[in-house]
């Protein structure tokens, strides 16, 4: 059987209905309905908590005033002002997504994949979200399991190491480069459900490929485009037949239940600027899957270069908030501080231990989130301060290289900044009933 596809310019909007109080405390996860299929999942009645704040008032706070009066003396989350949240606590929907950009902290999937697991434990677990298109070394999906893409029949091209015009949304291209090749999704676990399934490609020719030895045709596609969904039952095998296309940027699954997703899209080494590297339109590819709250966690990298402008860094991520806030108007944003690293261990003092960069960028940072208007997370005050690299190594927190944690420590940072966006919301809830 062969299925005629157009790619999808404006998001399907057949949904799984559910209750509208369903997810109405999700605070920072709820907006625009994601994309999902016909189904109807039982309803299901969670815990509610609504929160009505007067928008001009709390805009017209100055910012200082705002991030005091929303975090509390055990938090580590700053509000500086993020009103985009305030919208997606008065317009709940049934599924959120959740999605982080950053570098190596991020691309383990043990810091995001503890998030992940906290907040779909509570709110729903609606699926994965984004995958890369093929399995990268060095990196991992604590959601599912991608097969290793044979180098005699595809190239993986990540942006981090080479230059190419047109990355993608996520960084990593896959090139066919012979018919036939295949690629292997599946579950780290013996679930037999059903998935909905896109593929973010592009090729100059409609091209023919077989999902589960199902034949699908996809439509010409210049510039980067999610295909439409297809319901799968995992492990999803996909085989191309043509030799070069279509090419493959990642994946996008979910499962059509209410809830939330979680999209974990961090690279190796990475730094905010790696995100020049991706071509024009990876904005337009963002915007397809709605995110609710767009998460930025780089600055280790930037904060190990010892010749790092300072000067330019405050304008690069200036100019990347910015460009997130035009392309993406309804979003929340939250900006993580760069956790503490050690570089000299051996030296005599705390400060001199540190990368010589990391206070200042830190610093950057902060500013930068209050300027903006961003939500900021503290992560190095969680651990306990400048130094405390040091102390989660010697608990088995960290790891020897003074840079990454285990990933113990990654759970309990995790389990900290969940714990301090549902302090948010209380703080938010407890400033509304004193209105």
């Amino acid at each position: 059987m062969t299925k005629k596809l157009a790619p999808e310019k404006k998001s399907c909007r057949c949904l799984c209905v559910v209750s509208k109080s369903y997810l109405t405390g999700i605070a920072l996860f709820l907006s625009l309905p994601f994309i999902s299929s016909c189904c109807q999942p039982t309803k299901t009645h969670k815990q509610s908590i609504t929160v009505a704040i007067n928008k001009s008032q709390q805009r017209q706070q100055p910012l200082q005033q705002q991030a005091q009066h929303l975090k509390s003396s055990n938090s580590n989350l700053f509000d500086f002002g993020e009103f985009r949240l305030i919208n997606l606590l008065q317009n709940p929907a049934d599924n959120a997504h959740i999605l982080q950009l950053g570098d190596s902290h991020t691309a383990a999937d043990f810091f995001t994949g503890a998030l992940r697991d906290q907040i779909q434990q509570r709110y729903g677990n609606a699926g994965p979200g984004w995958l890369p298109p093929a399995w990268i070394r060095g990196q991992r999906s604590a959601t599912l399991k991608l097969d290793t893409a044979h180098a005699k029949n595809w190239q993986l091209i990540s942006s981090r190491l080479a230059e190419h015009n047109n990355f993608p949304l996520g960084g990593f291209l896959l090139q066919p480069l012979k018919k036939g090749g295949q690629l292997r999704l599946s579950q780290y676990s013996n679930d037999v459900r059903f998935f909905n399934v896109r593929m973010l490609y592009q090729s100059p020719k409609e091209v023919a490929i077989s999902l589960n030895q199902r034949t699908v045709m996809l439509a010409p596609q210049a510039d980067w485009q999610w295909s439409p969904a297809q319901s799968v039952q995992l492990p999803l095998n996909l085989e191309v037949h043509d030799q070069h296309f279509p090419q493959l940027g990642g994946w996008f699954v979910d499962n059509g239940r209410p809830g939330i997703l979680f999209s974990s899209l961090g690279i190796n080494g990475a730094t905010i600027n790696m995100l020049d590297k991706w071509g024009s339109n990876w904005h337009s590819a963002l915007q397809a899957l709605h995110p609710d709250l767009v998460i930025l966690a780089y600055g280790t990298n930037e904060a190990f270069n010892n010749e790092l402008n300072t000067d330019l860094y405050y304008q690069d991520l200036t100019r990347h908030v910015r460009q997130l806030r035009e392309k993406q108007p309804q979003t929340a944003l939250l900006i993580i501080g760069t956790p503490d690293a050690i570089k000299q261990p051996l030296a005599r003092n705390c400060q001199a231990q540190r990368p010589i960069q990391l206070t200042k960028v830190q610093a950057i940072q902060r500013q930068v989130a209050q300027e903006q208007q961003t939500l900021y997370w503290d992560w190095q005050a969680m651990m306990g301060g400048a130094c405390s690299f040091t102390t989660w190594q010697a608990k088995g927190l960290a790891q020897k290289d003074g840079v990454h944690f285990t990933s113990e420590g990654y759970k309990l940072s995790a389990q900290a900044l969940y714990q301090d966006l549902q302090q948010l919301l209380t703080d938010l809830t407890q400033s509304n009933l004193k209105q």
